[in-house]
């Protein structure tokens, strides 16, 4: 059985951080029911790229998981809500601070309906403070969290970091307001900030900006060290050194046949001139020449790949990690890993498709049903 069974969960949010939370939890074990407005429903829904009408990304995230979709702009909304959340477990909203207070969903609210509830509001910058009703999105959390900062390039990430890293802080959240729950019988309130949950990241660069400056013994996770950097190949590919420690630095050293640099690796005067002549030797073959030489010199080497080239991954496929169905949809397996569980592949939801059911579970009935349907109240998919 798997730890999350017989726990059910709504999630009211959209897009990315929400839809990846809910995704782990899902597959923990959680039935995860998708609240969603009956008109527009889950932006990414209609994210091209689109498969059979639904976009590809909705279809990744969001398989397995339930869909009711109910106005909560109405009154009659609202109570379909509260009767849900009689049953509920754990409720994921990503509103801008003070949107389910107006939309009867929230935490005060709800917990008069269910003392028991875990609620988990995913937000920018968090429910206080100056920034709590700034517009946002991933680039605009990591700018001002100290993560692209620390980043000596200053390019834009190809990566959602805050956004994913916010999902994981939401799981860690509930996991844990379920385990104080289990202790005391009382629900709790969750708040992640997505800018918060990523700025662990930067902890080392902030770190070490704090330090006094050394004479020796330097070494820098920025790219100011030539240890630690990415460089160009001769066909103009990338590949990623991380040889931190001495024996790693000096096994790369040996292998590229330059021993003298190995008494250079933590000298901070030599830096600017060894990353040049690093940079110049990785320019003399290609990517994969190097790796021939390198991938067993064990001196932290790697080949910068594209999400596209995980399906060609040796390690990723006997690890069973990535993967795209015959439709033509790319799935991932949880990187949370119990009893050595096989991969579940999940169909995702129409729009409204369990509506009807998930009523008739928490007792309406089916005159109750049609009424709200004709009313415009809830959705049902065909």
């Amino acid at each position: 059985m798997k730890p999350l069974a017989a726990t059910r969960i709504l999630d009211l949010t959209r897009l990315l951080p929400g839809a990846v939370c809910t995704m782990l939890l899902r597959d923990l074990g959680a039935e995860i029911i998708k609240v969603e407005d009956p008109r527009a429903g889950d932006y990414a829904r209609w994210m091209p790229p689109l498969i059979d009408g639904m976009g590809a990304f909705f279809r990744s995230s969001n398989g397995g998981k339930k869909s009711i979709a109910i106005d909560l702009k109405a009154p009659a909304g609202q109570a379909v809500l509260h009767k849900l959340v009689e049953g509920t477990d754990v409720l994921i909203e990503g509103f801008r601070p003070g949107v389910t207070a107006r939309l009867g969903a929230d935490y005060e609210t709800l917990k008069a309906v269910n003392p028991r509830l875990v609620y988990c509001s995913l937000s920018g910058w968090g429910q206080s403070g100056p920034y709590a009703q700034v517009s946002g999105h991933d680039l605009n959390y990591i700018a001002r969290n100290g993560v692209l900062g620390a980043d000596m390039t200053l390019g834009t990430p190809g990566a959602q970091v805050a956004d994913v890293g916010g999902a994981y802080v939401a799981v860690m959240g509930v996991l844990a307001a379920l385990l104080k729950r289990h202790r005391t019988g009382r629900g709790d309130y969750v708040d992640v900030a997505l800018s918060e949950a990523a700025m662990p990241l930067a902890l080392a660069a902030w770190v070490g900006s704090q330090s006094p400056p050394v004479d020796s013994g330097f070494i820098s996770l920025r790219g100011e060290s030539a240890c630690y950097r990415v460089y160009w190949t001769a066909d103009d590919r990338q590949v990623a050194l991380g040889a931190i420690e001495p024996k790693f630095w000096a096994n790369f050293c040996r292998a590229v046949g330059r021993p003298d640099w190995i008494e250079q690796h933590q000298d901070r005067s030599r830096q600017p001139d060894l990353i040049d002549a690093v940079a110049a030797l990785f320019k003399t073959k290609s990517a994969d020449e190097w790796a021939a030489l390198l991938d067993d010199a064990d001196c932290c080497f790697s080949r910068v790949i594209s999400p596209a080239q995980l399906l060609d991954d040796p390690h990723i496929q006997a690890r069973g990690m990535v993967g795209v169905t015959e439709a033509g949809i790319p799935w991932m397996r949880s990187p949370i890993r119990l009893d050595k569980a096989e991969k579940e592949i999940y169909p995702a939801p129409k729009h409204g498709e369990n509506t009807s059911q998930i009523l008739a579970e928490i007792g309406y009935t089916d005159a109750e049903i049609g009424q709200l349907l004709s009313d415009g109240i809830i959705r049902q998919a065909p």
